[in-house]
């Protein structure tokens, strides 16, 4: 028998873009005759949409962004769940309004996936996070699930494809040239990329053959043009804007920098691993768990250029240790982030709910 899994979302543009690809891979490696999933995002349309159409999931876009001060939104959340038979509904997006709207309307099992932890706009400490009227609640990381208040989170990590072989990715690591470093991800103060860009003015003045590319979109990037104007580094970085293949932008780079402040999990710096790179991170959020500090990469503290350069210039300074940081991130993101692992623990927690 096949139960209907609801899968809520908020948008399909593709800042959303990490969400949509967990709800992907469940919709292409859940086996079909045990769970059909269904997608709605409730905020904008976009391509992400499509995506999932692709990956096998049946998708509606529900207008409904606004949550409890959009009354009009709430009805048309109600009309299309009253005339659904869902068994599991799955909530990625929407805080409390569509949980209790859900299960008010339905006799569904719930599931709260959080994916954060900070409120960027107000502070970058965690927030207790309090999801009531769950059954289950899943977090992406460690770091997220300490901050559930009075509910046992059960921690799924995001899983990522790892092929087999790696023969795409045969660059050898370079001290003179030019060395490439690359980071990816919103442009938001929270990344924290304005430190990378002061590091790389640090490391300009004995290494000037490194440069850096940005790859994302966001609102803080005036004021990272106007930081490289102020260190002098136009012709040393690059803005890439936003990538949705990132696989083969990184085959380009030599190492992967994450120099978030906070960071609930860290899914480029995992596709970084992936790809044969090794990581210099902060030491923030779920990072940690993510890399492993003097195998996989380095972790330095947040807002600090001088030590997150430090450690990119060792880096530069032994291309063995990019060769085996990197082959030892590919291998731990291979038997630790797989993507049949993530579908395999969600399809359990399936199962216990409807036992």
């Amino acid at each position: 028998m096949s139960h209907d899994v609801l899968h809520i979302l908020g948008t399909a543009q593709p800042e959303g873009a990490g969400i949509a690809r967990i709800v992907g891979a469940l919709a292409s490696g859940l086996n079909p005759a045990r769970y059909g999933v269904h997608a709605w995002f409730l905020k904008h349309d976009g391509p992400l949409a499509s995506e999932l159409r692709a990956a096998g999931a049946q998708v509606q876009v529900v207008d409904w962004p606004r949550r409890a001060r959009d009354p009009a939104g709430a009805w048309r959340f109600w009309r299309n769940l009253r005339n659904k038979q869902f068994a599991i509904i799955h909530q990625h997006w929407g805080g409390r309004a569509p949980r209790r709207l859900a299960r008010w309307v339905s006799h569904a099992k719930g599931i709260t996936h959080l994916h954060g932890h900070l409120i960027e706009s107000q502070s970058l400490a965690p927030v207790a996070l309090r999801p009531h009227g769950a059954d289950v609640v899943i977090t992406t990381s460690r770091a997220v699930a300490d901050c559930v208040v009075r509910i046992d989170a059960r921690v799924v990590y995001p899983g990522i494809m790892v092929p087999d072989d790696h023969s795409g990715r045969q660059k050898v690591p370079r001290i003179s040239g030019n060395t490439v470093l690359g980071t990816a991800g919103r442009l938001v103060p929270l990344k924290g990329i304005i430190y990378l860009i002061r590091a790389l003015a640090v490391l300009h003045k004995d290494s000037p053959g490194v440069r850096l590319e940005i790859a994302g979109s966001g609102p803080e990037r005036s004021a990272l043009e106007h930081e490289i104007h102020l260190q002098r580094l136009e012709d040393r970085v690059s803005f890439l804007g936003w990538q949705a293949e990132l696989e083969r932008l990184m085959a380009t780079w030599d190492i992967y920098v994450q120099p978030s402040l906070g960071e609930p999990f860290g899914i480029a710096a995992l596709e970084a691993m992936a790809a044969g790179l090794p990581v210099v991170a902060t030491a923030a959020g779920g990072l940690p768990e993510l890399v492993e500090d003097g195998r996989t990469g380095w972790l330095v503290p947040p807002c600090d250029p001088v030590a997150l350069a430090d450690r990119i210039r060792v880096l530069l300074l032994n291309p063995d240790q990019q060769r085996s940081m990197g082959s030892a991130g590919r291998k731990r993101a291979r038997e630790a982030f797989s993507v049949d692992r993530m579908v395999n623990e969600i399809s359990s927690i399936y199962d216990e709910l409807l036992k």
